[in-house]
Formats: C-alpha cells, sequence, structure tokens
C-alpha cells in the first residue's frame, strides 16, 4: 500500500451513482470515474441491501446497484482496492446460497403471512424479515459475484492499514476478545489480519469445487461468523456491534449479535463498518441530543479504565486502551 493516500469507505449500500459522488466529492476520482492513480481505496463490506425507496429505485435497479459497485471496485488493479467482505455480502453465499430469483420472490410474497407458513416453505431462510427487509434485494447476480471475487480471492475478512504510524485492523464489525480466542492470536493488526485470511481461504477451498461446477453450497466460517437458521437470525464477525442493551436482548449462543464495549480487546485499534451513528444511538443508548441526533459522520469508540467513551469525531487512540473508529456514514440514506 505504498505510494498512495489511502482512504475507507464504509458501507456502500447505495446506488453506484452516489458512491461515485461521494468519492468525487473528495477529489478521488479522475475525469474518467476511475480512481485516481495516488488513490487507494478500502471498501469496508456490505454492497447490498439499501432502502430502494430512499432513491426511488425500483427493485430490479437496487439488486443490481450492488453488482454494479462491486464490479467498479473489482475493476481496478488490487493494490489499489481492497474490498472487505459484509454480512450482507456473505449471505449470499450463506444464508442464501440455494436461493433462486423466483424463490426469493415467492419468499418476500410470503414474508407479511404467518411465520410457520414461511418457514416450511424456506427453511433455510432464518426470517421473514431476512426477506422482506434485510437481504430484500437478493437476486441471482448477487451471488455470482460474490463467489467470482470470493475464488479470485479479491475479497477479504480484514486488512490492516497505518495511521500516524500505528497499525490498524480493518474489519467489516470489528474483533471482540471472543475472536482474538478464537483465532489463537493476539490483539495484533498483523497477526490477525493473517488469521483471518487463512480462515476465508480454508473456507473457500471447501466450496471451490463445488462452485466451479455450478451447484449450490455455503460458504462456512464457523464459529467465527455463524449463518442464520430457521427463525433465528446469524451472529458473530460480520453481524455483531458494540451494545449497552442488556443480556436478554442478545441472540443466545456462542455467537452473539450484539456484545458490550469492554469485549473489545485493550490496545487494539480498529476500523469498522457495518454501525451507522443511528444504530449506535440505539445500541448505545445515547441520550446526549442534539449532539447524538441525525446521521453519517466519522465516530470513536474507545473503552479505557473508566468505561467506554462514544464521540462523533476522530479522537488519538490512548495507550492501553481498545479502539475503534466507525466509518460507516449511511450513505443510502439522504442528507
Amino acid at each position: 500500500m505504498t505510494n498512495r493516500q489511502w482512504f475507507a469507505m464504509g458501507d456502500p449500500q447505495a446506488p453506484l451513482s452516489r458512491v461515485r459522488a461521494i468519492l468525487r466529492a473528495h477529489d478521488l476520482l479522475d475525469g474518467a470515474d476511475r480512481l485516481r492513480p495516488h488513490v487507494g481505496l478500502v471498501s469496508m463490506g456490505d454492497h447490498f441491501d439499501f432502502p430502494h425507496h430512499h432513491h426511488h429505485r425500483s427493485l430490479e435497479q437496487a439488486s443490481q446497484d450492488g453488482t454494479d459497485t462491486l464490479r467498479w471496485l473489482a475493476s481496478h488493479p488490487p493494490e489499489q482496492v481492497v474490498i472487505l467482505l459484509g454480512n450482507h455480502d456473505v449471505s449470499r453465499v450463506m444464508e442464501l446460497a440455494w436461493e433462486s430469483d423466483a424463490s426469493f420472490a415467492k419468499a418476500r410474497s410470503m414474508a407479511g403471512g404467518p411465520a410457520e407458513a414461511f418457514h416450511e416453505a424456506f427453511p433455510r431462510i432464518p426470517t421473514p424479515g431476512i426477506a422482506a427487509v434485510d437481504f430484500s434485494t437478493f437476486a441471482e447476480h448477487q451471488r455470482e459475484i460474490v463467489q467470482e471475487l470470493l475464488l479470485e480471492r479479491r475479497v477479504h475478512l480484514g486488512v490492516v492499514g497505518v495511521r500516524d504510524a500505528a497499525p490498524m485492523l480493518l474489519t467489516h464489525a470489528g474483533v471482540t476478545e471472543r475472536e482474538v480466542a478464537l483465532l489463537g492470536v493476539g490483539a495484533d493488526p498483523e497477526a490477525l489480519a493473517s488469521a483471518l485470511a487463512r480462515q476465508l481461504a480454508r473456507a473457500v477451498e471447501g466450496v471451490r469445487a463445488a462452485w466451479q461446477r455450478g451447484e449450490p453450497e455455503a460458504l462456512d466460517l464457523r464459529p467465527l461468523h455463524e449463518p442464520g437458521t430457521t427463525g433465528v437470525e446469524g451472529g458473530g464477525l460480520l453481524y455483531h456491534r458494540a451494545s449497552v442493551r442488556g443480556e436478554g436482548d442478545w441472540r443466545p449462543g456462542p455467537a452473539p449479535r450484539r456484545y458490550p464495549p469492554s469485549a473489545l480487546p485493550r490496545g487494539l485499534v480498529q476500523v469498522c463498518g457495518h454501525t451507522g451513528h443511528s444504530k449506535s444511538v440505539k445500541e448505545l443508548a445515547l441520550t446526549d441530543a442534539p449532539a447524538m441526533s441525525g446521521r453519517g459522520g466519522l465516530r470513536t469508540l474507545a473503552v479505557g479504565p473508566g468505561g467506554h467513551r462514544y464521540e462523533r469525531r476522530v479522537v488519538p487512540a490512548r495507550a492501553g486502551e481498545a479502539t475503534m473508529y466507525l466509518v460507516d456514514i449511511e450513505m443510502a440514506h439522504p442528507e
């Protein structure tokens, strides 16, 4: 990543035209809508499933946008563009690995009916809400591009960046002490990124033959990342987010959807997407209005001896503390 100025782009769940407009506003594109030669870009994951009605887009258009964005990103060389996987990306090759355009259209149509009938018809789709809202723009071509990029090793679970001469771990949703223990390495960005790369490579090799034959098979990242099962949404590496909500609100089992801020590894500096400011307000029970209102913005979640702190700015990391920079600017929503 030398000789380039690198930028992290929070979840691009928006039309490609909007993604480019934001990059253009920061003078990162040339006249042909390509990244300038001196620019490096890390896309932080989640390229699908934004609320299409915000942009007056049809479902079909919204379904195509994420595929177009991934293809545009991947058309740049890997030394210039790094693509991270988010939960909405891997869902295409996990929870939705067996669905077709026709079957998922039927699932959407049944999502408002009795849950029992939905689960009987679609046992591999965790909940009706997945079909109606969370993964509602699914189309087969989305699965095809995710499979293609996985097979070509163009997508990653984590990479290392440097800010102020200090290394940082970049992932979609961050790592907690749980993932550090599962990976069997210390809370070090290089070690964690390497361990995540090995886990992803093993998972891809496990499905490579089936995918190359055109057969449906689900990518398996367990126990780091648990896909949803009938009636239960997934949890773990690409799903979880910091929260102060009580244990009764958390997903049961070994792969939580939420974790207390105290679970962030001390001494580790991370950059994550996944959680916009509006979600942080809810999960962290923030009440300092109006500073806590609105959407977007770069934010810092830090955990030290006195507990956790959340600020709507980039705060320098302190020695011995856990530091997470949140860069999801909620791109899909209008200003």
